[in-house]
């Protein structure tokens, strides 16, 4: 991974470029789903810093990551009249009990809905008042496929992408975000009691480096084997989960016409 990084330097590149993006399109207002966790307190924080209107929306499912996010809210100092609180618990669990009298939805199908839900919320919140919507998406989750298509990866702008996890926690701490954010595990909020990382089967600290040499560095993997002690399960368990969510970043690119 890249050392001795400025994270004050990263801040303004991406406050430069979030007020270039939405001074571009005319807007001022920010619409960011506030989860409890690092990615979407960072982006929060950044839209602050780039003075727009930051709407911050809490949407939580069964009250988890609540606690969190309201530290956020507090931290930021969002106006009350700009904070969109909605708990989606009956919301989803009424679509995934009317689904199930169709199609019997498993775990995965049922647990992408809140992703989704959260999104058509964010977007009638974005047409209501003007705003765009920033997604708050890293490039870890990105080059993993570790997100869900048409839930927590739409959005209008995503200021984070370019960013690796291990990144992304070093930023919070420069940016001050609250403690108890920063030491909270990643957590998809998708399933309870399973972070990111128990369901992905490795850390991201050690995902970053092997991703970081092999994609941009373009090490061969003996070299990353020999050279950083990483062993060969580990990089192709890794590798395999870039593989089959290869289809998560294809974009359709065909058109027909008679």
């Amino acid at each position: 991974m890249i050392k001795n990084e400025n994270y004050r330097k990263i801040s303004e590149a991406i406050i430069r470029f979030l007020q270039t993006e939405f001074k571009k399109r005319g807007k001022s207002k920010a619409i960011v789903g506030i989860s409890g966790g690092i990615d979407s307190a960072i982006t929060a924080f950044l839209c602050k810093k780039a003075n727009l209107d930051l709407y911050g929306l809490l949407l939580p499912y069964k009250k988890r990551g609540t606690k969190e996010a309201k530290e956020v809210i507090m931290a930021l100092g969002i106006p009350k009249k700009r904070i969109i609180h909605i708990d989606i618990t009956s919301i989803i669990d009424s679509q995934i009990k009317t689904l199930n009298r169709v199609i019997n939805l498993d775990k995965i199908s049922a647990g992408n809905i809140l992703p989704r839900q959260r999104m058509i919320i964010q977007y009638a919140v974005a047409s209501s008042v003007g705003g765009i919507v920033v997604g708050t998406q890293n490039l870890s989750e990105y080059i993993l496929g570790y997100f869900t298509q048409y839930g927590d990866q739409a959005c209008d702008i995503c200021p984070l992408v370019g960013l690796w996890k291990t990144q992304i926690c070093q930023l919070a701490k420069f940016l001050k975000v609250p403690e108890s954010i920063i030491k909270k595990k990643p957590h998809g909020d998708i399933w309870p009691r399973l972070t990111d990382e128990k369901d992905l089967g490795f850390e991201y600290k050690d995902a970053d480096k092997i991703l970081y040499l092999l994609l941009i560095k373009k090490y061969s993997k003996d070299k990353v084997i020999k050279e950083y002690g990483f062993n060969h399960k580990l990089i192709d368990k890794i590798l395999e989960r870039v593989d089959i969510t290869n289809y998560k970043r294809a974009k359709i690119s065909r058109f027909y016409f008679k």
